[in-house]
């Protein structure tokens, strides 16, 4: 006889009958706590298997820490909107520049969007209104009272200038900035020490007071008393008084007076810029009337809060609608990037750990578990290990890219002068994506546990099952979407093939190149399992361990796939790059004229005071060193320190060809409508780089290879031409009329002085000959009687060794010393690549990815041959054979993926070389040529990565067999 059970003082409510119906959990909660069990499983299995798990966490968290430290710098040196307030106008009101002669129209930021007034839609632009009391003619802080009263503000000029000095027999240049600091414009200029500048007084004689900045205090010039400085071919003393931070448009500020140090003008038109004062914010009517009077302005209440875009000029929207596509566009593609990438690079690592996971969850599958439970299993280790990745990689890129910033403003580099920019929302998706492509990698060998054979399984006998003709039909569909595309990009293809496409030919054919790129290697990835199973067909002709290893790629497709598709990703990608570089690199070098002859330097200066030749023989004994004299030209082109304001004239010399007046050797530039390309052969107004040598004769056949009777003739006052014709030429010399103060075309008042022919020599027109005559176009002995009169200045410089040898780097190093930062020295050493580095580190870190994959794939399988091995070892085998099967999966491997990646990345690498090398130039004449193209194969390059990095794989996979395995009874 049964008795009731006795009541449960814990619980609440009595328990009810035994046979009364148990509440089914709602299918939400089963949904939870399965997902539950999975990550508790997944935590569990991540620290068990801690190498695996870090694998896993690199391959994520590099691309994603290298993609969100672009972002961020990207967003760094991309200042806009309310991040240019400080350093545009510190705490005032408004930027203003200008006036121009026209009416303005811009959006909130006017570097991002400005134009011009059209009144009548056909183009023509209003003149703007003129500023009451303004002087076109005065500098801004003379124009500062007319500008205060036009806006009912005080206002603060400034300025920017260079200064040149000496520091210890160095030449120094600094740009300074003329803004008197007391009237308030933190962020702008700011006072780190001392007191601020008096305003500069016009005495030239006098002294004027200088802060000086971090920047210029690094390139040695004295923080305390007083220095010599020129600026604009005036010299001045400078007293030290203070230091101070000041930020510039486009360089670095070395130097902050209060004033003007030298009387000088406002610059082309009287353009200048002042600082609106005051607490009263320049609205965004206010800054459309200011447009009226030819204004920009910068308004730090429009930054803060900008206009809606019916308010703006639909031209305007245009361009900020269009900005913001193109930054939406690149981070985008990043993000798809890292995707793909990651995912490749994670899936062999998830793929072949499924595999060795196949026991456990046969198991689990033998004991009541479902398959949406084990398939949960494997994508909750992808959840944990992904957003760990995602989340160190992305702080990890953060704290990177402020290393990068940080760096950089101790250097004269002003890319990153920006507030540093961290976007939480993009770092937000880029370590979506980054976990999104670890749960993809893994979503892969998760699905195939539906198809999981438990007793083959538990008896150890595991085999892929046949590739997926599905699977075949979509890579052939891409491939051949893939290669269209890239023909069609490069015009090998008919464009009409590619449908509502065809309008994206033509203009972006290296953008189509590249898109077809990607389909056709994700085409190849979907193609990689049926070409395992060739690769494992034809590999019983090979030696038995190789054949072994092929054999086994084929049959476990499930675990090789992923690493060889892998492998093949980063090769084809590799190829596809270093096909196009180096074919573009080899249109540079065909292009390539030489500065000088071989072996020689030419020393370049920013004005002829910055050339000591005292200095120069005491930074470098024994050189030779003789200056380039041309003719002097248009001094707008050599004005060291300032153009020239007023009317001038500009003396040309000109070889006249057949059939050509000495107007049309003078192409537009002279006379309007006399423009004749054909007459521009050679002189100061040629194609090309309008030189003109005036040397002294044994300078000058010093560097020509010519015979007794062509020396002779050039002592006796012959021309040198190059790429001349006959023994005599007409040259023409004279000088025309420049006003750069008029509004409108000029007549140029040409005036003849010389017209007749002269005893000419001609060279043919060569890059070695270019080099020879310092790519001038004509050249003189000093004394011809064609150059007589004309006035001729020291262009630059050549050294050279007295024995004919290179000049040693020791010498060009000093001499660069001594020349500090008013001038440059060069040594022609020919034709030199720019690209080395690039290439060297996509090599390295290809290659790198290819070992780690290769050897992640080739130790985790050899982990789950472990039975294979004890069966070998028990049957005899030493450590050495053991060693050649593991060097042979390595090799079998990383071969299959590099021969099939270079064979699919050949096909656009040899399309892109088309678009990126037809279109050149001659060096020469500096005219635009179309070219057939060039086209070159980096097989070393892709040798190295091809053959060696397989090798390398192997002998570390061998490298790593060093313990024997366990033997034990094998169930079967």
């Amino acid at each position: 006889m049964s008795t009731a059970a006795p009541p449960r003082p814990d619980l609440d409510v009595p328990p009810g009958p035994a046979d009364s119906p148990v509440a089914e959990p709602s299918r939400f909660a089963q949904w939870r706590s399965s997902w539950s069990v999975a990550l508790r499983m997944a935590r569990r299995d991540v620290r068990r298997h801690k190498g695996r798990s870090a694998l896993v966490v690199v391959m994520v968290l590099l691309p994603t820490l290298l993609l969100s430290a672009v972002v961020t710098i990207a967003y760094t040196s991309d200042v806009k909107g309310a991040e240019k307030i400080p350093m545009t106008m510190g705490s005032g009101q408004a930027l203003l520049e200008g006036p121009d002669a026209s009416a303005a129209v811009q959006g909130p930021d006017p570097y991002q969007a400005f134009g011009y007034v059209s009144d009548d839609g056909e183009g023509e632009v209003p003149p703007a209104t003129p500023v009451p009391g303004y002087d076109p003619g005065g500098d801004p802080f003379e124009n500062a009272g007319a500008v205060a009263r036009l806006v009912g503000a005080d206002v603060a000029a400034l300025d920017e200038y260079g200064l040149r000095t000496t520091v210890d027999d160095r030449r120094v240049s600094l740009q300074g900035l003329a803004l008197d600091g007391r009237t308030g414009l933190e962020g702008k200029v700011d006072l780190l020490s001392g007191r601020w500048p008096a305003t500069p007084p016009s005495d030239p004689a006098a002294t004027v007071e200088v802060l000086l900045t971090p920047y210029a205090l690094s390139k040695g010039v004295p923080g305390s008393g007083t220095f010599t400085g020129t600026v604009d071919g005036t010299t001045r003393t400078f007293e030290v008084v203070g230091t101070a931070g000041a930020r510039l448009d486009y360089s670095q500020a070395g130097v902050v007076t209060a004033g003007e140090p030298v009387a000088r003008d406002a610059g082309s038109g009287g353009i200048g810029r002042w600082i609106v004062l005051g607490d009263d914010p320049v609205t965004w009517d206010e800054v459309r009337e200011l447009n009226g009077y030819g204004f920009r302005v910068t308004s730090r209440a429009v930054l803060e809060d900008p206009p809606s875009v019916d308010r703006l000029d639909p031209d305007i929207a245009g361009q900020l609608a269009g900005d913001d596509r193109y930054t939406s566009l690149l981070v985008g593609l990043g993000a798809a990037m890292l995707l793909v990438v990651t995912t490749l690079l994670v899936g062999p690592a998830f793929a072949v750990s499924a595999a060795r996971q196949r026991r456990t969850l046969a198991l689990a599958a033998s004991n009541g578990a479902h398959t949406p439970m084990l398939r949960r299993t494997v994508l909750g280790q992808a959840l944990v290990l992904g957003a760990l990745s995602a989340v160190a990689g992305t702080v990890l890129g953060v704290g990177a890219a402020w290393a990068v910033v940080a760096w950089t403003r101790t250097t004269d580099d002003l890319t990153l002068t920006g507030p540093f920019d961290v976007r939480p929302l993009v770092l937000g998706a880029v370590a979506l994506a980054a976990v999104a492509s670890t749960v993809i990698a893994a979503l892969v060998p998760a699905r195939r546990l539906g198809r999981l054979d438990i007793v083959g399984v538990m008896r150890g006998q595991s085999v892929s099952p046949r590739p997926s003709r599905l699977v075949l039909a979509a890579g052939l569909l891409l491939a051949v979407v893939g290669a269209v595309l890239t023909l069609a990009g490069t015009g090998v293809l008919d464009s009409s093939a590619l449908g509502p496409l065809r309008g994206f030919v033509g203009y972006s054919s290296e953008y189509l190149v590249t898109i077809g790129a990607v389909v056709l290697i994700l085409g190849s990835l979907l193609l990689v399992p049926m070409l395992l199973t060739a690769v494992g067909r034809l590999g019983s002709h090979l030696p038995t361990s190789l054949r072994m290893s092929a054999r086994d790629l084929a049959r476990h497709r499930a675990r090789s796939a992923p690493s060889v598709a892998a492998v093949l990703a980063a090769v084809a990608g590799l190829t596809f790059g270093l096909t196009g570089l180096s074919s573009d690199t080899e249109q540079n070098r065909r292009e390539y004229v030489p500065s000088t002859l071989p072996g020689e330097a030419v020393l370049y200066a920013f004005g002829p005071e910055a050339v000591d030749d005292s200095a120069l023989e005491a930074a470098a004994p024994g050189l030779v060193v003789d200056p380039v004299t041309i003719l002097s030209g248009d001094p707008s082109n050599y004005a060291y320190d300032s153009a020239p304001q007023e009317p001038y004239r500009v003396q040309f010399l000109s070889l006249v060809p057949d059939g050509c007046s000495v107007q049309q050797t003078l192409g537009g530039v002279a006379v309007e409508g006399q423009f004749v390309e054909e007459c521009l052969v050679a002189g100061t107004q040629a194609n090309g780089s309008g030189m003109v040598l005036a040397l002294p004769a044994d300078q000058l056949l010093r560097r020509l290879d010519l015979s007794d009777a062509d020396a002779a003739r050039v002592r006796a006052g012959a021309v040198v031409v190059l790429g001349g014709r006959g023994s005599t030429a007409e040259v023409a010399s004279g000088s025309y009329r420049v006003d750069p103060t008029a509004e409108q075309p000029v007549a140029p008042d040409l005036k003849v002085e010389r017209d007749e022919t002269v005893p000419a020599l001609a060279l043919p027109r060569t890059k070695e000959n270019s080099g020879r005559l310092l790519g001038a176009t004509l050249a003189f002995a000093a004394d011809s009687p064609a150059v007589a009169g004309l006035d001729t200045r020291a262009g630059s410089w050549t050294v050279r060794m007295e024995d004919g040898s290179p000049v040693p780097d020791a010498a060009l190093e000093r001499i660069q010393q001594a020349l500090g930062d008013e001038g440059n020295i060069q040594r022609e050493d020919g034709f030199q690549r720019d690209d080395r580095l690039v290439v060297g580190i996509l090599l390295g870190v290809f290659s790198l990815l290819i070992l780690v994959v290769t050897l992640t794939s080739t130790a985790l399988t050899l982990a789950e041959q472990q039975t294979d091995q004890a069966t070998l070892a028990a049957l005899g085998a030493t450590r050495g054979t053991r060693r050649v099967m593991a060097a042979a999966q390595a090799f079998v491997l990383a071969a299959v993926g590099c021969v099939l990646g270079v064979a699919v990345g050949l096909v656009p690498g040899i399309a892109i070389s088309k678009p990126l090398t037809t279109n050149g130039y001659d060096p020469l004449t500096f005219r635009s040529v179309d070219t057939p193209g060039v086209l070159v194969i980096p097989w070393l390059a892709l040798l190295t990565v091809g053959v060696l990095v397989p090798v390398v794989a192997a002998a570390l996979a061998a490298a790593g067999i060093r313990r024997a395995p366990q033997v034990t009874r094998r169930a079967t």
